[in-house]
């Protein structure tokens, strides 16, 4: 079983990580150091979601894939200082970036045990994020990662749906900004990187010529307030 965490954690290091963790799973591997994804198989379609919950991680995993892999695709202005965030080493061999790619498939593990069925016969997962984080200790473990590392992959599941009730409110004033900034310090990076591609990976499959050019700038207006606004980092 230490050889698959390794063989997973190794995974989270490499450009590919998803295409590791799918073939992880075709090995019947996956489920032997993360049991909770048979039941992420079973649930989450819904009328936001047309894939089981354990296929839309993997998705929003690839969909992370490119913002980290694109060069590009972010302004100039944040690029670089959106690199120097995710190559921060956290503890030897593991830099944010392995675990923003760690959150990013577990950002929806608390799913099966929020799930609700209304009278219609239509899934609610209200309340997922507190879930899945408050499920972290137990997920991980084994896996013997820092506390400062499980503080980050903590922020990241329990913050994902940040960036998208920013765009729901269509509310980023100043105050509700540097409120979220205060919360979330660095950690605002990935949260909004995790959140977009949340979001992006699910409305793929239902609008398949969507143009996602105004959530990357609700994102990148974000990113930018706290790199040249915010005073108090």
């Amino acid at each position: 079983m230490d050889k698959l965490r390794k063989k997973f954690i190794d995974a989270l290091k490499e450009r590919n990580t998803s295409e590791i963790i799918m073939d992880m799973d075709k090995r019947k591997e996956l489920e032997k150091i993360f049991p909770h994804i048979i039941e992420m198989k079973k649930i989450g379609k819904c009328k936001f979601h047309t894939v089981d919950s354990f296929t839309h991680s993997i998705n929003a995993l690839k969909e992370l894939e490119c913002e980290l892999n694109t060069d590009g695709f972010f302004p100039s202005h944040l690029e670089k200082l959106i690199k120097e965030d995710m190559d921060t080493e956290i503890e030897p061999g593991i830099n944010k970036r392995a675990l923003l790619r760690l959150s990013a498939f577990l950002h929806d593990i608390g799913k099966p045990r929020a799930m609700t069925v209304d009278e219609n016969g239509e899934a609610h997962f209200k309340g997922h994020e507190y879930i899945g984080a408050e499920m972290l200790d137990d997920v991980l473990k084994d896996f013997n990662l820092s506390m400062e590392a499980m503080k980050i992959v903590y922020t990241y599941v329990r913050y994902h749906m940040t960036l998208l009730e920013f765009y729901i409110s269509n509310d980023l004033n100043i105050d509700l900004l540097y409120n979220t900034f205060r919360n979330l310090k660095k950690e605002i990076i990935g949260t909004m990187m995790i959140g977009y591609a949340d979001v992006v990976s699910t409305r793929r499959l239902i609008f398949e010529n969507e143009d996602y050019g105004v959530l990357e700038i609700y994102m990148d207006y974000v990113l930018t307030s706290y790199y040249y606004r915010f005073k108090e980092k």
